[in-house]
């Protein structure tokens, strides 16, 4: 019999690196919501209308600003574990 394999051990996050992860969760909400207002408006966009074409570019800015905060969270977490 071979012995108990221990678990790994405990991740501990400091102080900045939980706000990091924090601010990277509130900066995911903007993507969210441009996902969530894609599929309400999908069968109505026109992409000759200029509005149209003005909520597309905002929707990248919102896609661009999560994309942040996904970094932000992969970053803390790696941080996390090279910490230990």
């Amino acid at each position: 019999m071979s012995p108990p394999e221990l678990p790994p051990p405990m991740r501990h996050y400091s102080a900045g690196q939980i706000a990091l992860i924090v601010i990277g969760i509130i900066l995911l909400l903007p993507g969210a919501c441009a996902v969530f207002f894609m599929t309400q408006m999908g069968g109505e966009v026109r992409w000759s209308d200029p509005i149209t074409q003005m909520i597309v570019v905002l929707w990248a800015i919102c896609f661009a600003v999560s994309a942040l905060g996904v970094a932000l969270i992969v970053w803390a977490r790696k941080r996390a574990r090279t910490a230990l």
